[in-house]
């Protein structure tokens, strides 16, 4: 017969997610990561389902964690109806920031760090302090894939368009284009200094043009790109001390000057405002947990876009 310790005949959806989680990655890492839990809280929760199903769940087989015959049994027993499940109790599981425990795992853009990190960082270590965040930087390439396959729950920055078919999306700011340049090289004088002046763009995908270059050849003019960078806090080592420029959205210039001796000026081109969104997996769209995080992630943008 098997053993039934305290508290076992109770089994809440949290301990059923983790258990299929467990069983479908086989790896408490890959388990913890789907579940956005820190391993030690999973390994934690593998020992808890072990003793409240007598069974040891997962076996180990060389590297690799093996699921036991029990659990083959739970997974096709319980599979079928956890994501119902999950769908109608979204709204009554509770979040309490204060005291819950998890990872938050986040994909931006660097841009997006620049403005948002120093106050999200903040926000996080005061009122969930039990919390952990876990950042990965990508672009609208690299973003969309994040996001569904599971690596992270929320993206926020310039996204190009929506990242996946089943995402939601909340767009954060329209923000326009400013110029960035040494604190100690002269003022532009008009677009013909602009153009005259030397250069740096930020590209992820290594090419000379950009959005500016756009509506430069749409009046026939040109300017003169002589370094390209792949992110940009890279900014922060290429422009001190030098006569270069660059043009960037306003928070990721406003965030630049935190750290720099930089003066930011108007665009003289007229450059559409670039789109920055926050998107998250439709998976967690009801999780209360999630939802605080998210508007922490858009109230520390605010903060940090600038004046």
């Amino acid at each position: 017969m098997s053993k039934t310790p305290p508290g076992s005949d109770h089994i809440d959806l949290k301990l059923i997610a983790a258990l299929i989680a467990l069983i479908e990655e086989r790896s408490t890492t890959k388990a913890a990561r789907r579940l956005h839990l820190a391993q030690s809280t999973v390994s934690g929760t593998l020992a808890r389902l072990r003793d409240i199903f007598d069974d040891e769940l997962l076996v180990r087989q060389g590297r690799d964690l093996v699921p036991t015959l029990r659990a083959e049994e739970l997974l096709l027993a319980l599979r079928p109806h956890y994501e119902g499940l999950a769908a109608a109790l979204g709204e009554v599981r509770a979040f309490n920031p204060e005291t819950d425990a998890r990872v938050f795992r986040f994909g931006c853009t660097d841009a997006f760090a620049l403005a948002a990190l120093p106050k999200l960082t903040e926000t996080l270590r005061s009122k969930a302090p039990s919390c952990d965040l876990s950042i990965r930087i990508g672009d609208y390439r690299t973003l969309p894939e994040m996001l569904s396959s599971g690596e992270v729950s929320t993206v926020a920055g310039y996204l190009r368009e929506d990242p996946t078919a089943t995402a939601k999306t909340r767009v954060l700011r329209n923000a326009p284009w400013v110029v960035v340049r040494n604190a100690a090289s002269p003022p532009l004088a008009g677009l013909d200094d602009f153009c005259a002046r030397p250069q740096a763009l930020v590209t992820p995908i290594g090419d000379l043009s950009g959005f500016v270059d756009d509506q430069l050849r749409s009046i026939g003019r040109e300017r003169r790109i002589v370094l390209g960078l792949s992110s940009f806090s890279l900014i922060l080592a290429a422009l001190p001390g030098t006569d270069l420029i660059t043009t960037v959205p306003d928070f990721a210039a406003y965030g630049l000057a935190r750290h720099a001796a930089f003066e930011i000026e108007p665009c003289p081109v007229a450059v559409p405002p670039v789109t920055n969104a926050l998107a998250w997996s439709a998976t967690t769209h009801r999780d209360p947990a999630e939802a605080w995080f998210r508007a922490a992630v858009a109230d520390a943008f605010e903060a940090g876009k600038g004046p």
